[in-house]
């Protein structure tokens, strides 16, 4: 077994990197990479801010006229 040299953690023999560190073979058993907390944003906020605020009465007034198309088109199949 092979010992990590950065961190010490015990190590396969055909080891290419550290489990523990992630310390490598080609970038030279570096210094492990500082994390700084990351902040996640709002689901709400991403969904507002891709598709904007759903205005209510557009939506309804389109699902009305798709209804009143609908019955234009049924009424007028019957008299033809």
């Amino acid at each position: 077994m092979k010992i990590c040299p950065h961190c010490g953690a015990e190590l396969k023999d055909k080891a290419t990197f550290c489990k523990e560190c992630g310390s490598d073979t080609e970038t030279g058993w570096k210094e492990g990479a500082e994390f700084v907390d990351l902040e996640t944003p709002d689901y709400d906020e991403i969904v507002e801010k891709e598709f904007g605020k759903r205005n209510r009465w557009s939506s309804k007034i389109a699902s009305l006229f798709i209804v009143g198309i609908l019955l234009f088109a049924f009424v007028l199949a019957f008299i033809f």
